[in-house]
């Protein structure tokens, strides 16, 4: 852990670069745009998020940096993941083959999230996705769903919920703790994908009380009309700061790394 922080240090360091140097413009810009796309997604806004996201692949092609463009796809491919949505990692798997250096250092992140669970070396994977990864090429539930409940960071919690369910199927505690999970930070895309799933599985298992209950949810959740087209006043909602998969960003270069500080700094 302690080598783990000293090189997300280094990372801000190199970000910043010595004696007051300033950030290029066009890593802020992609760091910023990338924000607002994940936070835009996660929302629900489709078409804010994709623009965020296309503005910062433009900023990030400005730099030529193959590397940081594989991670921007590869964040895209987690998120859409974390939400049960296809995701077919077409973009990194092109750009990789301009750049096998570059793609060697993120693979293994890839083929967790490809699926991949026998050919990725764990060791190369961000340490909370480790026993993650383990679980699930041993396909036991129960090990599956505790190694999911400790990721501390919640983002990486979701994405790695997403996995569980793509790749090993769901239960009870691993459908719950998203939903939770997404109505702490006000995420409305998984909480309301999260929520159907969970009233499919209750059907599935003929418990027409909890079924009801969570489809009566959903349906007040989904009406705009009636209390809910009347919000509260905006200082009664509390600011919730933006989820940032950290386990991931983290392992990367100087980008990942302001990123990784930056969601550690908002705790």
């Amino acid at each position: 852990m302690k080598r783990y922080l000293a090189f997300m240090c280094g990372c801000l360091l190199l970000l910043c670069g010595c004696a007051g140097k300033s950030v290029p413009e066009w890593r802020t810009a992609s760091f910023s745009h990338l924000e607002r796309y994940k936070s835009d997604f996660l929302s629900g806004k489709d078409t804010t998020a994709e623009f965020h996201f296309q503005k910062a692949i433009e900023e990030i092609k400005r730099s030529g940096d193959l590397s940081l463009l594989m991670t921007a796809y590869l964040t895209r491919s987690a998120l859409r993941i974390a939400v049960l949505e296809t995701s077919d990692h077409r973009e990194y798997l092109e750009i990789a083959k301009a750049d096998p250096a570059g793609a060697d250092r993120q693979k293994n992140y890839y083929l967790l999230l490809a699926g991949s669970f026998d050919s990725l070396q764990r060791e190369h994977l961000p340490p909370s996705y480790q026993d993650l990864a383990a679980a699930l090429e041993r396909g036991d539930r129960e090990e599956i769903s505790g190694s999911v409940h400790r990721i501390r960071d919640d983002l990486s919690r979701l994405i790695a919920t997403g996995l569980a369910v793509r790749y090993r199927g769901e239960d009870e505690a691993l459908l719950t703790g998203a939903v939770d999970l997404a109505s702490v930070h006000g995420w409305r895309r998984p909480l309301l994908i999260y929520l159907d799933r969970l009233k499919s599985f209750y059907r599935s298992r003929s418990d027409m009380e909890k079924e009801e209950k969570i489809r009566r949810k959903i349906e007040l959740l989904s009406s705009r009309s009636g209390m809910w087209s009347k919000p509260g006043p905006a200082c009664c909602i509390p600011e919730m700061p933006g989820g940032v998969d950290k386990a991931f960003w983290s392992q990367g270069t100087a980008f990942q790394g302001k990123i990784a500080m930056k969601g550690q700094a908002g705790r």
